[in-house]
């Protein structure tokens, strides 16, 4: 019951926070995405999975992909955003460059890189007051679709897709990867989510890290903490929990510190966004090979 009352309250304080979002952008005017003219970035179209989709309304998703140079196979990520999207009604963009810079350092690691918007198709701006509007379960399936898009290419090695996600993007890679959830035959060989919603869950069909700050108010690292603990005693999945002392949300967005309206603190923390890159590479080098 005290569990049933505090996702609850967590739920009501989204909403009443991300109404008043809703309002300030109001103002912000349509912004061109800038990726339509990012230098080696393509925008593509990608048809959602028919069979056993979420929503019946849901057709396509958009991605900007980039790639590195050569024929391949590389192995690829999926990058999905968090509930605020890429923040193309919002001069500078932040949401965009950040997870563009995310996608040139995997390139430049030999990956292909599909940065998904799950919220422009659906002509969704922002999310964070009402979570469920593109709820995890269809952003989960535009990442399967991803994946199956992906790997028809010819340049991507099917078998060695990544998927990471930041937030609400990051609860998406936990229901993506959520086991015997899905009846499909794509796959992620390796997930990571920074700071995600953490939820009690019987496995996961893929390992998994998850980055998140201990200072952490809006998506609590005690939840990872107690999913991860559940998961161990029951031997099932194979996660790797990495919490950095004194880092709050969105510790890896390089803006000033803030608290927005539902009272929570941000602030980037450059010492927990080495730290997770790290630990990203040595977690990837063991199961991306």
């Amino acid at each position: 019951m005290r569990v049933r009352r505090m996702r609850s309250e967590f739920w009501r304080r989204l909403a009443a926070g991300g109404a008043l979002a809703s309002m300030l952008c109001a103002a912000c005017g349509a912004v061109a995405r800038p990726a339509d003219e990012e230098t080696g970035f393509r925008t593509v179209t990608i048809p959602l999975i028919a069979e056993g989709k979420p929503d019946a309304r849901d057709e396509t998703v958009t991605g900007y992909l980039l790639s590195p140079p050569g024929a391949g196979p590389f192995p690829a990520v999926v990058l999905i955003h968090g509930c605020d999207g890429y923040d193309w009604q919002v001069r500078g963009q932040p949401g965009w460059v950040l997870f563009k810079t995310y996608a040139r350092r995997y390139v430049s690691h030999g990956y292909v890189a599909l940065v998904l918007d799950s919220f422009e198709p659906r002509g969704v701006a922002n999310a964070c007051g009402q979570p469920m509007l593109v709820a995890p379960r269809r952003r989960a399936w535009d990442a399967l679709s991803a994946a199956r898009w992906l790997g028809a290419l010819g340049t991507v090695d099917r078998d060695r897709l990544v998927l990471q996600g930041d937030s609400h993007g990051g609860w998406t890679v936990l229901v993506t990867l959520q086991a015997g959830l899905w009846r499909v035959s794509e796959h992620f060989a390796a997930g990571i989510a920074f700071y995600p919603y953490c939820y009690g869950v019987a496995g996961f069909s893929a390992p998994l890290l998850v980055l998140i700050g201990d200072k952490d108010d809006w998506t609590p690292a005690w939840r990872c903490r107690q999913m991860v603990a559940d998961l161990r005693r029951a031997g099932a999945g194979e996660v790797e929990l990495r919490i950095f002392p004194g880092a709050f949300h969105a510790f890896d967005f390089p803006l000033p510190a803030r608290t927005n309206v539902l009272g929570h603190f941000m602030r980037y923390d450059a010492a927990a966004t080495t730290a997770s890159w790290q630990a990203i590479d040595a977690f990837l080098a063991t199961h991306i090979r």
